[in-house]
């Protein structure tokens, strides 16, 4: 009877503590509200457990906050010039949701009248605006993606931010089998044999995209060579001569932002004697309703498209266009061709 006695005291004592340990954990989740995370600038941000509401400036965030399916919380537009454009004729929600960023203009004002939880900027972001923001009771994270490790790690970023690694997972693993698809066809092409490519941007067709950009990487994992690697900067410009010296094989024509066309540049009598236009290898990156050639994970439909402009005989059976718009479908929420996109 003793050690029954002792028995039953101490299994009582066991589902006491066990009590007492649950209870501890769950009062220390509920008073735990924040989460610390590190950004793409290496900055240690507390942002809210929970969030409900959010900004982004800079299309790379918008699109990754949409990706991991969270849009509905979005408390401005967060897509910008023309992919804002497009997502305005198909979703009423979004045309009625103000535009937070004009250009590089920003009003603070506006935004903390929002009452964004988070807001997700590039990394060139104005650190004194940043400041701002963050003064006002608003969690600043920065991401950026001038390679894909990088944009893959911001994807990451955002959903450890939002609570839905889940959804990052799948579309990191999408990405990643686009990019697999494209290594199949290609691993065996002599580097001798790849296509030379000029990446021409947005001041004109002078600006050329140089090793430190993700348009190199976008090139390199196409099969191509970027004939400007060699160059630092940010859209660099270079000479006519230059031009001609590099005599390239291809010339995409990028974020052009509508300043200039295919016509300026096949008509360009300083690119007489140049390979691209003697072959009549000049091409526009898709780019009607939003660059595939910026940063941001789904730049991976660049790629595809890069590898198949210049290699179409490996690329014969992939529709493209099909490809985009289960893409967008699943990442946007609308078809790329019900957007009004077009190769």
């Amino acid at each position: 009877m003793i050690i029954y006695s002792l028995r039953i005291r101490a299994l009582a004592a066991l589902i006491l503590l066990g009590v007492c340990v649950c209870g501890c954990t769950r009062s220390a989740e509920v008073q735990q509200e924040t989460v610390t995370v590190i950004d793409q600038l290496g900055r240690t941000v507390e942002v809210p457990r929970r969030i409900d509401r959010i900004a982004a400036l800079h299309h790379f965030g918008g699109k990754i906050v949409y990706a991991l399916r969270q849009q509905d919380k979005l408390v401005d537009q967060s897509l910008y010039s023309m992919e804002a454009q497009a997502m305005q004729r198909v979703d009423e929600r979004f045309a009625a949701l103000p535009k937070l960023l004009d250009g590089r203009e920003i009003s603070v004002e506006q935004m903390v009248s929002l009452k964004p939880q988070i807001a997700f900027v590039y990394a060139s972001f104005d650190r004194a605006e940043m400041k701002q923001l963050t003064n006002a009771g608003i969690s600043v994270v920065a991401v950026r993606g001038e390679t894909l490790k990088e944009s893959f790690d911001a994807v990451n970023l955002v959903a450890r931010v939002l609570g839905c690694q889940d959804a990052a997972d799948v579309y990191v693993k999408d990405c990643t089998a686009l990019l697999s698809l494209v290594d199949q066809r290609l691993k065996n092409i002599p580097p001798d044999r790849k296509a030379r490519v000029m990446f021409a941007g947005p001041k004109s067709i002078y600006s050329v995209a140089t090793g430190e950009m993700l348009q190199t990487e976008i090139l390199e994992l196409a099969g191509a060579a970027n004939v400007a690697k060699g160059l630092k900067g940010f859209w660099t410009d270079v000479s006519p001569e230059q031009v001609a010296l590099w005599n390239p094989d291809v010339i995409f024509i990028g974020s052009s932002l509508q300043t200039y066309g295919m016509d300026e540049v096949v008509r360009n009598s300083q690119f007489a004697t140049v390979a691209a236009i003697r072959n009549n290898r000049v091409y526009t990156f898709p780019s009607n309703i939003g660059w595939w050639d910026y940063p941001a994970p789904h730049c991976v439909l660049g790629v595809l498209w890069t590898a198949g402009t210049l290699y179409p005989e490996r690329f014969a059976d992939v529709d493209i266009v099909k490809t985009a718009d289960e893409f967008y479908a699943k990442y946007l929420g609308y078809s790329f061709t019900s957007m009004g996109g077009k190769l």
